[in-house]
């Protein structure tokens, strides 16, 4: 890659980096920005095979087989993306944090409308499927008060949870991590600590097990997705839409934990100037994913087109050459 290849690879790591740390999956933005494809491919060629030629000394011939220019170049621009989003969530959710839950209310209904709509076909099982993920999801959402845990295999399994949403496109890693109480920790507090000296340790020790973890799930989720999405794809969407759609309580903005910490107290919304404002945050942040959605249904439309040109620019070649 040239330079301004490089910088444009970078710059929509940026755009991914920034998704990935609100409850949207930046899996659907790296389809529209039209990295999805080539990000996983890229991450799946991280393979034995391939490190054979690192561990002979032909790196050449390893950055080639893996693209791995280009892998570092969008996960720079995924760092960078989500440590600048990370530090102006914190200021925000400090002083406006019933429109920031709001707001995150709307993209997660709005994406579940979406992962839903994915689900080729309505069947019992896969009603019975997404309302046990829901019921499962809802219960624990009401009666768990998810506290933050920086134990470090607890934050390992966070990391493996939360990087779903880089290769599952409709499904938001932050939204899982919100479900099991880290949201806030790994996000708002370990990210930010980590751009100023006298915090970087501090930080770094709860984001060490994180990367770690999401380093396993992005290598190795990569090959369940195909699988899974391959033989099970409406049964997994729809138990992962009922699992999103009943942990919307967790990001309710008018609730508090009850005096023992076990279990949320949920009030009715004054209908005052704030309700109305929260509500307009919500539907901000539905359209804001519908439009998203909208653009990569555009873009694998564009990227099946461009294959099937390929294939039959390939197809007239070989008649050539047998003629």
């Amino acid at each position: 890659m040239n330079f301004w290849t490089s910088f444009k690879v970078f710059v929509k790591g940026i755009l991914m980096g920034v998704v990935n740390v609100v409850p949207v999956s930046s899996g659907t933005i790296a389809l529209v920005l039209g990295v999805f494809e080539r990000f996983i491919n890229s991450i799946k060629s991280l393979n034995p095979k391939n490190f054979k030629y690192l561990f002979k000394g032909e790196i050449t011939e390893f950055g080639r087989r893996t693209d791995f220019r280009f892998l570092v170049t969008i996960l720079l621009g995924i760092i960078v993306g989500m440590v600048f989003t990370a530090i102006f969530l914190k200021r925000v959710l400090k002083s406006y944090e019933v429109f920031v839950w709001a707001f995150f209310i709307g993209l997660i209904i709005a994406s579940v409308i979406n992962v839903m709509k994915s689900i080729e076909k309505v069947t019992v099982k896969n009603v019975i499927i997404l309302m046990i993920g829901f019921v499962v999801s809802f219960f624990l959402s009401i009666h768990l008060n998810p506290e933050s845990n920086d134990g470090f295999w607890y934050l390992f399994i966070c990391g493996i949870v939360g990087a779903t949403g880089m290769v599952v496109p409709g499904i938001s890693g932050s939204h899982l991590m919100l479900l099991m109480g880290n949201y806030e920790l790994i996000v708002t507090h370990a990210i930010p600590a980590m751009t100023k000296a006298s915090t970087f340790m501090v930080g770094f020790r709860i984001l060490l097990p994180f990367l770690l973890g999401s380093i396993v799930s992005i290598v190795s989720f990569s090959y369940l997705l195909s699988w899974l999405m391959k033989d099970f794809r409406n049964e997994t969407l729809s138990a992962l839409s009922g699992f999103m759609l009943g942990s919307l309580p967790v990001v309710y903005p008018w609730k508090e934990p009850s005096a023992d910490m076990v279990d949320y107290v949920f009030h009715l919304p004054q209908i005052n100037g704030e309700f109305f404002m929260a509500v307009l945050m919500a539907v901000v942040g539905a359209v804001a994913v519908y439009m998203l959605n909208v653009y990569a249904r555009r873009e694998e439309i564009r990227i099946q087109k461009a294959a099937v040109r390929r294939q039959k620019r390939e197809e007239r070649r070989k008649k050539a050459e047998d003629a």
